[in-house]
């Protein structure tokens, strides 16, 4: 697919409803799906601004992962908000941290470490007692516990559920995304608890380029999505 070559001169924000849309030579910016951007920031909608002002001859889509996330929480999120609780909700009942070692000593001490604190927050600070697997035998969660983890990412807006999405799927971990979404990580943190077992591994047995190669992209996802949290809370 040939890219798009750039069809503006000038990018310039303005309020517009109840958000801020960018204008490409006067023109507002929609989505693929042909709905309106209109940011909830004047932080997220300058930083958007200045993905597409920074562009050359030809629009590389790769470089604008804050648009990127704008769009997929406007034409995908917004529109599909239950069905994306309900999926939190599941990765909830399969949490990453509730799965632990039940061979390797060192291992598992490690992710008693790593994890254990976060077990502990979710039962104290979201209600949510999550019982822990020492294997690979699944474990049922108590459905008071799942209700409870469904109920906390219920209590954020959209956008802010398209970036809790975000570092969910990513880390493979509910709780830790919402440790993200309600400052008690930032994204470093969030990918080193993710791939603490990964990590681990590497460490004592050597690691390979394409899954170094693999974990930098994730980690560069994540990195975005908080990126994006910031913007989404900057009042200035």
């Amino acid at each position: 697919m040939s890219a798009k070559k750039r069809f503006y001169k000038s990018v310039t924000t303005a309020g517009e409803g109840d958000g801020v849309a960018i204008h490409l030579d006067g023109r507002a910016v929609k989505t693929p799906a042909g709905s309106a951007v209109r940011l909830p920031t004047s932080a997220l909608a300058a930083a958007v601004a200045a993905e597409w002002d920074a562009q050359g001859e030809e629009i590389d889509a790769g470089s604008m992962p804050v648009f990127s996330l704008a769009v997929t929480v406007i034409d995908r999120v917004t529109p599909q908000r239950d069905a994306i609780l309900s999926e939190l909700t599941a990765y909830g009942g399969n949490d990453l941290i509730c799965y632990q070692d039940g061979e390797d000593a060192d291992l598992a001490a490690h992710q008693a470490q790593g994890w254990g604190p976060w077990l502990d927050w979710a039962g104290s600070d979201l209600g949510a007692p999550l019982q822990v697997a020492r294997g690979i035998m699944p474990v049922m969660q108590p459905q008071a516990s799942l209700d409870a983890l469904g109920a906390a990412a219920a209590t954020h807006d959209d956008w802010e559920l398209g970036m809790l999405y975000r570092a969910t799927t990513l880390g493979g971990s509910l709780v830790l995304g919402l440790a993200m979404l309600r400052g008690r990580m930032d994204a470093a943190a969030l990918f080193e608890a993710a791939f603490l077992d990964e990590l681990w591994q590497a460490q004592k047995w050597g690691s390979d380029w394409e899954a170094e190669d693999r974990r930098a992209m994730i980690r560069g996802e994540i990195e975005q999505a908080h990126h994006f949290l910031s913007l989404l809370r900057d009042a200035g």
